[in-house]
């Protein structure tokens, strides 16, 4: 069979690209990354971002910038990445309140199942109930008698509208059939001094986040707020064990860049996030600033994103929470 000057022509193109595109996979990166953080400094997804990055940036030889944009609830900083050049230099630290949440509550200038595409998971932050160090409340029942006997009178803080904090105080409220008053600070450490200060008696969070505030006595444990306990706090019974039957919440953060970013960039960053999850050292990292690991490859990260997005839009509407 004879092939035409075009076919030949097409097919020098198509062999051209190919070339091209194994060779960009190889030569990346070829310049500082950013991993775009909508997260607060110091909070349990900046922690295990930041502890995550260092090994990557170590094992390519080249640095990665963490730069943390919280404005608008982490939406600001999520669109600069969706709207960014994918040039595999730019990526997302997102969470699920950023993913999964957000845009549930408020018109956002991205879409989470297609302005981005998921490169690989990298922690569950387990999270706590704690309460202010001289809080009357000991337990999950206290706290849901007093708030069914005087509505609205307990304060509860978050790291604003939407946050994981947010969410897990509602899902809270609706399943015990009590209400609360939401205090809505700029960031999840923010909402955790603020509660160790006195200006809130109690609020969820992540335990990475409050770990340093329990252990220097400013904060008390109050319940685990995953399904089952933490080797972190042993000893804390879970929300659903302490009278609240079913309850479980728990936090995600992961890693997406731009939807048109290559899929050689995808597979090698992915398994780069993989291999340092699977590092000894990382995972005592981890563990030790209460987070747990949580491998998983971009497709099936892509699932579980998608299927997240459902349940928090279905958690949102049916605890009617809303965006004021």
């Amino acid at each position: 069979m004879r092939i035409s000057n075009i076919g030949k022509v097409f097919i020098c193109v198509c062999l051209a690209m190919g070339a091209s595109q194994q060779l960009f996979a190889q030569s990346w990166p070829s310049k500082p990354i950013t991993f775009v953080t909508p997260l607060a400094v110091g909070s349990a997804s900046d922690v295990a971002l930041r502890i995550v990055s260092e090994q990557i940036a170590s094992n390519l030889g080249q640095s990665i910038l963490i730069d943390n944009q919280t404005g608008a609830s982490g939406a600001i900083g999520a669109e600069k990445v969706a709207n960014a050049t994918p040039d595999g230099s730019i990526f997302c630290g997102c969470n699920n309140a950023i993913l999964g949440v957000l845009p549930h509550l408020r018109k956002v200038p991205y879409n989470s199942l297609k302005s981005f595409k998921p490169i690989g998971m990298v922690a569950v932050l387990p999270t706590v109930l704690v309460v202010n160090v001289d809080s009357p409340f000991k337990s999950v029942k206290e706290i849901i008698e007093y708030a069914k006997n005087n509505p609205g009178k307990i304060e509860y803080a978050s790291g604003g509208v939407g946050s994981p904090q947010h969410i897990a105080m509602a899902m809270f409220e609706s399943m015990a059939g009590v209400k609360f008053t939401h205090v809505p600070y700029k960031g999840a450490s923010q909402a955790a001094v603020a509660v160790a200060g006195g200006e809130a008696p109690i609020m969820f969070n992540a335990i990475g986040t409050v770990l340093p505030l329990i252990k220097s006595g400013k904060l008390r444990p109050i319940a685990i707020a995953g399904s089952q306990r933490t080797p972190v706090m042993p000893d804390i019974p879970t929300v659903s064990e302490s009278g609240l039957t079913g309850y479980s919440y728990a936090s995600w953060v992961g890693i997406v860049g731009p939807a048109g970013v290559s899929d050689e960039v995808v597979t090698k960053l992915s398994g780069l996030i993989q291999k340092t999850l699977s590092s000894p050292e990382i995972i005592k990292r981890l563990n030790d600033s209460g987070i747990d690991p949580f491998p998983m490859s971009a497709s099936q990260m892509s699932a579980f994103i998608a299927a997240d997005y459902q349940r928090m839009g279905k958690l949102i509407k049916d605890a009617g929470i809303t965006g004021d």
